[in-house]
């Protein structure tokens, strides 16, 4: 049976990446006209990669692993033992921690996978562009981004970090997750402004004095504005990393915890990476701005997923108060 379930579950993973590398085969190997459709790709494909690589193998996990708990996998009441064989050592590296993943949280699995695959998205889909969108879209010198997005930006993100493991600490870790989730969302509104002109950006800048300290430092209103912006958005995204990675080490079990937080945190940035290719096709079409508007909305999705598991751990703590909050 183990020997089924891992086969199972490497010819699932097997056809997902055959499927991705074929894709980029005949889009790099073909003319421009002659190139398959990346939207088209991700409306169809993109769903059953999703299915193959991460739905169907924790249904086959959670299927062998009630077995095994339920007494089927035995005889005469003991149970089965085979001789150890390098089969072992995979099943136990894969099946069984994503197994006892999905018997302890049972259907609150669907909304952990969920959270997963969406938390990090609007970090994840566009970050690709956003060396084109300083340079070609907004004709900043590569000095600037450089100083701005590796030296500042760090900084911030560094800050970002910080700022969730007080968080974490001070309301707690759903809370943090969930307020993690909404500022990632709109901090890609500071690029949709940002792509327009940065009215709202210059408003805040100078009423809040940051535009007259960066100032003070050689910057002029145009620098300033990315500056507010990747500020902004590396705060948010070093917050969220904290909360996300404390929300990932809170669902693992100790004794599968490496293997476990390996495994979820690999399927974080699935989605995005799927998405890409679409996104850089709106791109070219609308240009940067609607692209940022629809990565703020689909980081609502994390939003109402991480309500939702906030919901369910506070309900599991009332019924459990052993379990942490």
């Amino acid at each position: 049976m183990r020997a089924v379930a891992l086969g199972l579950v490497a010819a699932l993973w097997g056809w997902a990446l055959f499927t991705v590398i074929a894709f980029m085969v005949h889009s790099l190997g073909a003319e421009p006209a002659q190139r398959p459709s990346s939207t088209d790709f991700i409306k169809i494909q993109g769903p059953l990669i999703v299915i193959a690589t991460v739905i169907l193998p924790a249904i086959i996990a959670g299927v062998i692993g009630h077995w095994q708990r339920s007494g089927r996998w035995s005889v005469n009441g003991q149970p089965v033992t085979a001789r150890p064989n390098p089969l072992d050592h995979a099943y136990r590296a894969l099946i069984e921690p994503l197994g006892e993943l999905v018997g302890r949280l049972r259907w609150a699995v669907i909304l952990v996978f969920g959270i997963i695959l969406t938390y990090r998205l609007t970090d994840s889909v566009w970050g690709p562009f956003a060396l084109p969108f300083y340079l070609q879209e907004l004709n900043y010198t590569n000095d600037e981004v450089a100083f701005a997005s590796k030296f500042f930006g760090v900084g911030m993100t560094m800050a970002g970090i910080t700022l969730g493991a007080l968080a974490f600490a001070l309301i707690g870790r759903m809370a943090a997750l969930f307020f993690a989730a909404v500022i990632s969302a709109a901090s890609n509104l500071l690029y949709a402004d940002l792509a327009q002109g940065g009215f709202w950006l210059d408003r805040f800048g100078h009423a809040s004095g940051l535009y007259w300290l960066f100032a003070n430092f050689g910057s002029d209103d145009r620098l300033s504005r990315l500056l507010l912006a990747i500020t902004g958005e590396n705060l948010a995204g070093g917050f969220a990393g904290a909360a996300f990675t404390a929300y990932l080490s809170s669902i693992t079990s100790k004794s599968h915890a490496a293997v476990q937080f390996s495994l979820l945190a690999s399927l974080t940035f699935l989605v995005g990476s799927l998405g890409r290719a679409a996104i850089g096709a709106r791109i070219d079409a609308y240009g940067y701005a609607p692209v940022f508007y629809l990565t703020a909305a689909l980081g609502m999705v994390a939003v109402v997923l991480c309500a939702l598991e906030w919901a369910r751990t506070a309900r599991a703590a009332r019924l459990n108060p052993e379990l942490p909050g």
